[in-house]
């Protein structure tokens, strides 16, 4: 049986790079897409024998460009076994100065760019009998606090469109994974001030084929992260708006 074809958006940096790393070193067959294209000939040069790899210069914001990445690994490799959404961005939100541009720019790569994805696999997948499609999502997804309310936001809507489409698409050969980090080590996160049970990102990586690999359909992690999270989300809101209002204080 030949290897996996997978293909990672957002390979260039973060848990994506991680992946690409990881799955290379498993020797799989890549398709790595990212909007820097610097980045993915530095990434090539470590991952993996030519004949394996395909790297394209991807905008996920851009649907022209996501149908050109999906049509092209296809041509190259003939299926694609595993897409891997690890497309993202991150930016503060401070409620006072709240920018719909800003909000407009966050959801277009971490919702839209997941979206044109969907609308190139899953007819891809279906046709072929068989595939998985995992997108990262956060923790952040449980409950927004003051100062991720945008990219939290986004999140959310990735975890729940993810949640509605799961069952129906299992029917026909498609498995939809969720994957809800916590802190990890990436460019994204490095101007954090405090990020509690940080993980690294080769290990994030690991744990995340790990548990795809075991049947997963959400992958939350680290543990105390998670459960953490999910008091948050049930915590009464008068309770969770006092420690909004003080976390918001500091903005």
């Amino acid at each position: 049986m030949p290897p996996k074809v997978v293909l990672i958006t957002g390979a260039s940096s973060g848990i994506g790079h991680a992946l690409a790393l990881e799955l290379a070193a498993r020797g799989a067959r890549l398709s790595l897409s990212a909007r820097r294209a610097d980045r993915l000939d530095e990434l090539a040069s470590k991952v993996a024998q030519p004949a394996n790899l395909l790297t394209l210069a991807c905008d996920v914001t851009k649907q022209d460009d996501v149908k050109m990445t999906i049509a092209r690994t296809v041509e190259r490799f003939g299926v694609i076994d595993l897409a891997i959404l690890s497309a993202g961005v991150s930016e503060r939100t401070n409620p006072l100065k709240f920018s719909a541009a800003k909000f407009e720019t966050i959801v277009a790569t971490n919702l839209f760019g997941v979206s044109y994805c969907l609308e190139e696999l899953i007819p891809l997948m279906t046709k072929q009998g068989h595939g998985t499609i995992a997108v990262l999502s956060s923790l952040a997804a449980d409950r927004s606090l003051t100062d991720s309310a945008a990219y939290a936001a986004s999140k959310a809507a990735v975890s729940s469109l993810f949640d509605g489409m799961r069952a129906t698409l299992a029917r026909h050969g498609v498995r939809l994974v969720i994957i809800e980090p916590g802190f990890v080590r990436t460019e994204m996160t490095a101007g954090f001030k405090r990020m509690p049970l940080l993980v690294e990102a080769d290990e994030a990586a690991r744990l995340i084929l790990r548990r795809i690999d075991r049947g997963d359909k959400v992958i939350r992690f680290p543990l105390l992260s998670s459960i953490f999270m999910k008091l948050v989300r049930i915590t009464p809101n008068v309770l969770f708006d006092a420690l909004t209002t003080r976390l918001g204080r500091k903005l």
